[in-house]
């Protein structure tokens, strides 16, 4: 799964201070947490190249308790998800990025290609052109979407922590 991280600094130890708060409290955060995963999703498939759709359908978001605290995650289980994220070959700027020319399988893209008006076996065409430039271009659709949201977010956690304070915070 494609994913993208943020920290927010200073959570841990609100979160610890909350251990002896009521669970309406930690539920708080929860609920922060799931509406900034929201946003980012949605800011993810507005952002996401689409072909036939399924990446952009594929982006979900999980929320789980973890023993650091709240974790958020937004995400595709596309197998290609990485590569439209990050690119390929010279032209990748993540994980996996060679170095090296990335000469994707024709076969892979036959789909694609008779799509686009390739005709049968344009996939070795197609595949050739992206070989020729080194590999995929990243779209940053994921990186994107926080970067756009990431006062949102923090907007989000404020109003939180607010909430907490007045009803805990005495």
């Amino acid at each position: 799964m494609t994913t993208t991280t943020i920290k927010i600094e200073g959570l841990e130890g609100l979160q610890r201070a909350l251990e002896r708060a009521p669970v309406e409290a930690n539920q708080a955060l929860r609920n922060a947490m799931q509406r900034s995963t929201y946003r980012v999703q949605a800011e993810a498939q507005k952002r996401a190249p689409v072909g036939t759709g399924r990446l952009r359908a594929s982006i979900t978001t999980a929320v789980d308790q973890t023993a650091e605290g709240i974790e958020g995650r937004v995400g595709s289980a596309v197998f290609y998800a990485p590569h439209m994220e990050y690119g390929t070959g010279t032209q990748a700027d993540g994980p996996g990025g060679t170095g090296r020319r990335h000469w994707p399988p024709g076969a892979a893209l036959d789909v694609w290609a008779k799509r686009h008006g390739f005709g049968e076996g344009g996939g070795f065409l197609v595949a050739r052109a992206i070989g020729l430039r080194g590999g995929l271009k990243p779209r940053r659709y994921l990186r994107g979407a926080l970067q756009a949201c990431v006062r949102a977010v923090h907007d989000e956690f404020d109003a939180a922590v607010n909430y907490i304070v007045r009803q805990w915070g005495r």
